[in-house]
């Protein structure tokens, strides 16, 4: 009989303090901070949704163009600011493949139309992009192995295939050659 009046007396006092704090809230009695207005902090104003209106799209080039690297911009860090006793034991470089054209189509868009021959007097330009043709024109009679023999050494046709470097990626390495 002892455990169960217990009970019964935990249980009156709980459902008493949920009572008393929900009389509270619900009659503003809880102080709550003012804001500048003077007015209220929690706002009461309900807002609805318009279900009209569409949800924002991302452009995809945009996207794009956050994504990659563009060759003439260079990003900068914390180059030259490490501690007096750090000893550079390694360098490790990761070079990841240049611009290419895409490999799948966004949906909803028609494919972009890259030209993919190399010219010199087209932008991007690197100072060393002529000399690349010309040595890659040379080597246009080199048979290699298989499964290598049947694609070109270089981008050289009007149109992009898919996946193939075009201009741009061509004068990223070529910055990066010299860089390293």
């Amino acid at each position: 009989m002892l455990h169960r009046n217990r009970f019964l007396v935990l249980l009156a006092l709980a459902g008493l303090l949920a009572f008393l704090s929900l009389s509270l809230q619900f009659f503003h009695l809880i102080p709550v901070s003012a804001t500048k207005n003077g007015g209220s902090s929690k706002s009461r104003k309900r807002i609805m949704p318009d279900p009209v209106t569409e949800p924002p799209t991302v452009d995809p080039v945009y996207e794009a163009l956050l994504y990659c690297n563009i060759p003439s911009v260079a990003e900068h860090s914390m180059e030259g600011h490490a501690p007096h006793h750090y000893k550079l034991v390694s360098v490790h470089v990761f070079i990841r493949h240049g611009d290419r054209y895409p490999l799948y189509a966004i949906p909803k868009t028609k494919r972009p139309e890259i030209d993919c021959t190399l010219v010199a007097s087209r932008k991007p330009y690197h100072p060393k992009l002529e000399a690349f043709i010309s040595h890659m024109l040379k080597g246009s009679g080199a048979s290699f192995e298989s499964p290598l023999n049947s694609l070109p050494l270089y981008p050289n046709h009007p149109l992009c295939e898919t996946g193939e470097l075009t201009q741009t990626g061509v004068v990223q390495h070529l910055l990066n050659g010299q860089l390293l």
